[in-house]
């Protein structure tokens, strides 16, 4: 009964909580949403850096210079490799912008031919009419593309006011670790701090693992898409990278860019090292190049860094990211597994030290344990009955 009683006032108190968290987000979150874009960022990048700083500084190293030490290293890695990449990328961002209405009208022809093969008819004269449309429209499109991902202003607020924060954050971290250890009760900081080092282990290690495992993908693709003559194969690439920061789904949705341009390209590029021909033996090289580092990634560094700081099951993790990506589109999808592994980390801990009865913590009885152990000694007989102790003590 007592079980039960708990059960329902847990499942009230979450009802409760549900309804005041979406009437913070409705009328309080939501107006102010613009900021969270910026601090999404800043707190990536204090998870990145952040054990960088914290080595320096136990080193021996002020926290504000090791702060602008580790800005300056990273800032010239991300330089050098921005300055290389991002002409190749605006370049062929530029020629596919040009040729995508070819490569849109032979795919539409490649599946009419496949089509009447199998004995299926398609209305050639609505497909030719959409054909021109696209060609009207395709560069139009990707025009307006490009202004939209590099020239819009909230991505510029992002980028700049994101490492600025986190600047600020990765300064002044260990004061505001005082200052949280402050507040919470003295009987319950142990506590607190476990739980609390718990969320960054786990947070912490997904978030370097994913920009490591994005960025091994996103080179390794390059590579091998360059070496058997993929056109726009630094564009693809970074796509493949990009998409991959999203667990299952990711890899998927960056090859199909790849399979289309190998099909509808009519010459591979220059560089070609494994000779291969538009069609389907490009395609399939396309596929075994994204097969073999994806491959590489789910056996060798996956498990090293996400997988044994993120341990959801297969199931929950899809789930996570179809709610996440209803809810919210794609930055849904980035959020989903963190904030589930979270929720998790919560639970269990709830549950393993909360609903035990009495409950426990460091392996010492609680207040009501202690009184009801105390009530059951009192409960007890003497070791001397009662009609022996009272003559004793008149006497």
């Amino acid at each position: 009964m007592t079980r039960a009683a708990r059960w329902g006032v847990l499942a009230w108190a979450a009802i409760g909580v549900a309804g005041l968290a979406y009437i913070v987000y409705r009328f309080l979150l939501y107006p102010i949403r613009i900021v969270f874009p910026p601090l999404a960022l800043a707190i990536v990048l204090v998870f990145l850096l952040g054990p960088v700083v914290s080595a320096l500084e136990r080193r021996g190293v002020r926290r504000w210079i090791g702060t602008i030490a580790t800005y300056i290293v990273f800032l010239t890695v991300l330089g050098v490799v921005l300055a290389f990449l991002v002409p190749v990328v605006s370049d062929q961002v530029a020629q596919l912008g040009k040729t995508i209405p070819d490569l849109i009208s032979r795919a539409q022809i490649g599946i009419v031919k496949a089509a009447s093969k199998l004995g299926l008819h398609v209305n050639t004269h609505d497909l030719f009419q959409s054909i021109q449309r696209n060609k009207q429209h395709a560069g139009a499109f990707f025009g307006r593309l490009t202004s939209y991902t590099f020239g819009v202003l909230h991505v510029v607020v992002i980028l700049l006011l994101g490492p600025i924060v986190a600047a600020y954050l990765l300064v002044d971290l260990p004061k505001l670790g005082r200052w949280v250890r402050a507040l919470v009760p003295p009987a319950r900081r142990p506590e607190a701090e476990s739980l609390g080092n718990k969320l960054n282990t786990a947070l912490g290690g997904y978030f370097r693992g994913q920009l490591l495992v994005a960025l091994f993908v996103g080179v390794a693709s390059m590579g091998g898409l360059y070496l058997i003559g993929l056109p726009y194969w630094a564009l693809v690439g970074l796509i493949a990278g990009l998409f991959n920061l999203v667990p299952w789904i990711g890899p998927f949705i960056g090859a199909v860019p790849a399979l289309f341009i190998a099909f509808t390209t009519p010459v591979a590029a220059s560089g070609q090292v494994i000779p291969l021909r538009p069609g389907w033996p490009m395609a399939v090289g396309s596929a075994v190049v994204l097969t073999i580092v994806q491959q590489i990634d789910n056996r060798i560094i996956t498990p090293r860094t996400v997988a044994r700081n993120i341990r959801l099951h297969p199931l929950t993790v899809i789930l996570s990211l179809l709610v996440g990506g209803t809810l919210l589109g794609l930055w849904g999808m980035l959020i989903a597994i963190p904030v589930v592994a979270t929720v998790k980390i919560l639970a269990v801990h709830y549950w393993d030290t909360r609903m035990t009865w009495p409950p426990k913590r460091d392996g010492k009885a609680t207040v009501a344990e202690t009184d009801s152990a105390s009530r059951e000694d009192e409960s007890e007989p003497d070791s001397e009955p009662e009609s022996i102790v009272q003559p004793l003590e008149r006497r």
